[in-house]
Formats: C-alpha cells, structure tokens, sequence
C-alpha cells in the first residue's frame, strides 16, 4: 500500500497515511521520465588567463547562471593559441553580461559582450 501524495509505503493492513490523511493506493502510477530538451549557449567572451577562468567561475556560480567554458582545459596546452570561451544560456546571457560588465579583467581577456566570429 502506498499514500498518492507523499510516496510512502505501508503494511498492507494500513488503509490511510498516517501523514497525509489519505487513503492509501495498491500501487502508485508510473511517472514519466523528463524529456531532455536543447538549450542553447552564446558566446559573452574569451580569455587566456586562469585566474579570470576562477573569478568569472565564483561570480556566475553564486549567481545560479548555468555556462561552460569552452576550451578551458586546452589553454595549458597551447598558452595564448586559442582562448578558453564563455558560454552562457542564452535566456541568460543578458544577466551575465551585465554581472561581467564592470569586472577589470587581465589584459588577456577579449571580447566581452561580442562573441568572437569563426571563419
């Protein structure tokens, strides 16, 4: 036996939750799994420096912004190549721009608010 609201099980001789106040079910329904869906990421810049990669990181975190840093992990590979790009949500680049906005980052870092254009 099983309370329909909060998931509890119980002895079969029990007929209402103890918690809910609710009768009991023989099984709970099957609930379907979330679909994934597609989210889509912009460019709000590019930076050679670790140290930026770690303040942009702690800035954005305590925000809940959900970003990646593309190329982040190659950067030691190749210094100053390639940069490591700011990939943030779309919905939440806007936010993210205007958080970044008046951050003095190192002489490496490019780009702010104009994704870079790939040929």
């Amino acid at each position: 036996m099983f309370c329909p609201q909060c998931k509890a099980e119980y002895k079969p001789q029990y007929t209402r939750c103890a918690t809910c106040e609710v009768d009991l079910v023989d099984a709970l329904p099957e609930e379907a799994e979330p679909s994934p869906t597609y989210v889509d990421y912009e460019e709000i810049l590019g930076t050679h420096n670790p140290a930026d990669i770690a303040l942009i990181k702690s800035l954005l975190d305590g925000e809940g912004l959900t970003y990646y840093f593309h190329g982040e992990h190659f950067i030691y590979m190749r210094p100053l190549a390639d940069p490591a790009r700011l990939m943030v949500r779309t919905d939440q680049a806007e936010t993210a721009r205007e958080l970044l906005s008046e951050l003095d980052l190192s002489f490496t870092a490019i780009n702010l608010g104009t994704p870079v254009q790939e040929e």
